[in-house]
Parts: C-alpha cells; structure tokens; sequence
C-alpha cells in the first residue's frame, strides 16, 4: 500500500475516533457531573500525536481535528463553543508541533519526525496554551455568556487547563507507542490487511455518524 494510503485511511480512522470519544466520553462525564474536557483533550492529543507520529506534516494536525469536530455538528443541541474547542486544540497543536520541527536539526532530505521526546515536552505545552487561548476566544469572539463570568475563566484556565496538561503525558506516551506498532506492523501488512485497514477506516467513519445520529434523535 501506498503510504499516502496509509496517510489518508489513519487520519479518517483516528479522526473519527477521536470524534468518538468526544461523543461516548462526553455523554457519559456529562451524567456523571466529572469535568469534561481535560479527558477529552487528553483523548483528542492521543490521537494528534499518533496521527503526527505518521505523518508529520504541518496542516496535517488541523485536519484530523476538523474531522472530529465534524461530529459535533450531529449532538443535539450543536454548541459552537465545543466545535471551536476541537479545532482550537487542534490548531494550537498543529502550530507548536510544526514549529519545533521547523528549528529541527536534520540531514538534508530527511523526512521530520516527531520524537517521542518532543512529543511529552510539548504535549503539556500544547495542551495549556490551547485552554488559555480558548476560553478568551469563546468570550471575546464567540460572545459566549458563560464565559463572561471570571470564576469560570479562572477555573478553565488555571485549574482544568493544568489537569489537561498532566494528562495529555500519558496520552502523547501512548500516541507515540500505537504509532511505532502501527507503522512496524503495516511493514509486513499484505494486501488482505490493507483492506482491512482501509475497510476500518471507513467505517469507523460511518458508524460515528450513525452513533452520532442514535445519541442527537
């Protein structure tokens, strides 16, 4: 298979993933009354490390967020602010990512790779920043009331953002193990397991659009 398959099946596949989990992970933090959107975020930098560890590419990060926050469009009611949020986690990560490798030392030619190093170190980075920057968007932008009151700001900001740091370590770490399994087994992959990866990805696609669906109606 040609790797620019591999590039497109990952990000459909872990796009929709990721979109998942903000439906299934929010639906049940919701019920439960537990803060949201440090684990989100921690699920969503999982999926952006992995799909970086494949494809390390600026714009590519972007992409994969604007898959996942495609699903939000199918929750009932739609809530702009959480579209931004996926997007803005996604673009922060995407402009910290690529700018690091941009200062990156490497031989002529030589295709960028996200280090597992790099990735824990700026992970936490990433994920802050995207907390800080997202609240003053949704109140100065989106003209969100609930972001108009400053205890909620504060709390966002400084007391989920840093929680949502802590927890995107672990998330980047685990990214970046599922990316070298991916990667060292498709090597072998034969036409058979392409299908099948491809077949996944499509379908990881339509059932979260049909779940999607199920939870709005």
């Amino acid at each position: 298979m040609n790797p620019k398959h591999l590039i497109v099946a990952s990000v459909i596949l872990f796009g929709s993933l990721w979109g998942l989990s903000e439906l299934g992970i929010g639906e049940l933090t919701l019920t439960g009354g537990i803060p949201r959107a440090p684990i989100l975020t921690a699920a969503g930098i999982l999926f952006l490390v992995l799909a970086r560890r494949l494809w390390n590419t600026p714009g590519s990060s972007f992409a994969l967020a604007a898959i996942a926050s495609a699903f939000k469009f199918l929750q009932h009611p739609v809530w702009g602010c959480k579209i931004a949020a996926v997007l803005m986690v996604g673009a922060i990560f995407d402009i910290g990512f690529s700018a690091f490798q941009a200062r990156q030392r490497r031989p002529a030619g030589a295709a960028p790779i996200l280090s597992l190093r790099a990735a824990l170190i700026l992970a936490p980075v990433v994920t802050f920043v995207s907390f800080v920057l997202f609240a003053y968007f949704a109140r100065d932008v989106l003209h969100n009331p609930y972001w108009g009151m400053p205890a909620k700001m504060i709390d966002y900001q400084f007391v989920q953002g840093p929680i949502a740091a802590v927890l995107s370590i672990p998330a980047a770490l685990a990214g970046c193990k599922a990316a070298e399994r991916l990667l060292r087994d498709s090597a072998v992959w034969d036409a058979g397991r392409w299908l099948t990866y491809r077949v996944t990805a499509a379908v990881s696609g339509v059932s979260g659009v049909l779940l999607a669906l199920a939870l709005r109606y």
